[in-house]
Parts: C-alpha cells; structure tokens; sequence
C-alpha cells in the first residue's frame, strides 16, 4: 500500500479547556487518503526532545473520521504526531508527513 494521509500542520491545535486544573489536548485533523480501499487511520505521538522519540499508537480502534483529539498530553511537554492509514485488509501505511514540536503549555 503506498498511500499514506498527511497532516496538516494548520490543523493541529492545542486547547486549554479552563476547568482550573490545567488540562489540555490537542486536536488533529488530516487529509483523506485517495486510495479506495482505505478503512481508517492510525494516530502515533511520540515524546519530542530535540527529535521524535519513539511513536506509540494512541488510538485504541482504527479511526474511521479524519480528525482525532489526544487528550492524554501532559502538561509542559511536546509532542511529534504521525498517522498512517489502514486499508481493509488491515495493512497499515507508513507514518505520513511527521508534525514536530506541538508544545503543551506548563500549568
């Protein structure tokens, strides 16, 4: 399988949701995949650290929308998020374009 959803790095935000214990997530969104057979899309997040660490899948089921919301981020820390999309005989991509550096704020 060769075609692989991209983020868009104008979509990625970070919210503060207010509820006076510092809690925020990040809100993903991405570019369908064209090929036809595509079932859904994996997220990976990895800790940043000058560099992507280690990606973990951070998704539980295949996704079947194009957006995602981590809300599993810790306060301070940065993040580096990938997807790679799944067709349906469950053969995943590779990750799609890497986005870097997304900086939760310190509570």
């Amino acid at each position: 399988m060769t075609a692989c959803a991209g983020f868009s790095t104008a979509n990625q935000e970070v919210i503060d949701t207010g509820t006076g214990v510092s809690t925020h997530t990040v809100d993903l969104s991405w570019s369908a995949s064209t090929t036809s057979d595509i079932s859904g899309y994996n997220i990976y997040r990895a800790v940043y650290n000058g560099s992507c660490g280690s990606f973990s899948k951070i998704n539980s089921e295949v996704i079947t929308s194009t957006w995602y919301t981590d809300s599993e981020v810790t306060d301070g820390e940065s993040y580096c998020y990938a997807t790679t999309a799944v067709d349906t005989s469950n053969r995943e991509s590779g990750y799609s374009n890497i986005v870097v550096d997304v900086q939760i704020p310190a509570s």
